[in-house]
């Protein structure tokens, strides 16, 4: 049984622990607040610190591993101290600071839960399965309403950049992208990777408020898969009827990221979301950014 420790909002406890009956292997003991007075009572019966100063000084002894739920500095900061005692480390919002971090033999998990959201994760079953062939063109429409809960236009393009890359299978050679100035609140951009795949992504936060919409189509040499959060349905075609599966997504996504998680320290293996994925992806922000400054077609791996 892995022991676990969260740091976090209580808002975000409880989230994490309306999941503890589905989690397999571990069990939280340990919780520590990012905000003054916020509670970890959600996760049950735990061990609750002051801070998280508090909880890797005095209570190191009743977890094996750390949740960070943080902004970017301080998941980076508190994953050098966890990393540093030898905890493995499922950290949100760190970036590529988690690339620096911890020895060679700890597990460091950076966290990007739309990977894990059931829908997303049929289409990637799909294609690797090889039901869809070679992945041709990706197409994801993301839009979101004033004031999303997002630090920077790098953040808010961040999970889809990393999408392509992980459903491509590696970084875009090429990367041409395009914002207008009368609406800096929308940006497009087309990734192009080798074999002549292709990813046509569009952002928008500038919807109405009260709702947001995704939706993702992959079409492939032989068949094609779609995803979206409407109704929560996912089409999968690979020729004959389309076949639509129903979800109920809900937090479906923190739920299969913090199993990998503890899957991974049980089985003593690499996690499938590492700190290299996170820095092909922030890699890749820059590129998209760098191209929507200067109007320019530029090279999409690092180095070119």
């Amino acid at each position: 049984m892995i022991r676990l420790a969260l740091i976090s909002s209580a808002e975000t406890a409880q989230a994490y622990g309306a999941l503890s009956t589905r989690l397999r292997r571990a069990a939280w003991t340990a919780f520590a607040p990012l905000d003054s007075g916020g509670s970890g009572q959600a996760l049950g019966q735990v061990t609750e610190a002051t801070s998280a100063e508090e909880l890797f000084t005095n209570q190191a002894d009743v977890f094996d591993a750390v949740v960070i739920a943080a902004d970017q500095a301080s998941a980076g900061r508190l994953a050098k101290a966890a990393s540093s005692l030898g905890k493995p480390v499922l950290a949100g919002a760190a970036g590529s600071n988690l690339t620096a971090l911890g020895q060679a033999d700890t597990l460091l998990m950076p966290a990007h839960p739309w990977r894990f959201l059931p829908s997303i994760q049929s289409v990637k079953r799909s294609l690797d399965a090889g039901k869809l062939g070679q992945a041709g063109l990706l197409r994801i429409h993301r839009w979101l309403p004033p004031g999303a809960d997002v630090e920077s236009q790098a953040e808010r393009i961040l999970p889809d950049a990393d999408l392509a890359c992980w459903l491509f299978g590696s970084a875009p050679e090429s990367v041409w992208s395009l914002q207008s100035a009368a609406n800096p609140g929308y940006i497009q951009f087309h990734l192009g990777f080798a074999n002549d795949g292709m990813a046509m992504i569009d952002i928008a936060a500038s919807l109405p408020s009260g709702g947001d919409y995704f939706s993702l189509t992959m079409i492939g040499g032989t068949g094609a898969a779609y995803a979206d959060d409407h109704h929560n349905m996912n089409l999968l075609y690979s020729g004959g009827q389309p076949n639509a599966i129903r979800t109920s997504q809900g937090r479906a996504d923190l739920g299969g990221q913090l199993q990998e998680f503890v899957d991974a320290i049980s089985e003593q293996r690499e996690p499938s979301v590492t700190p290299t994925d996170t820095a092909t992806a922030v890699a890749v922000v820059e590129h998209i950014l760098e191209s929507a400054d200067n109007r320019q077609v530029i090279g999409g791996k690092e180095g070119n």
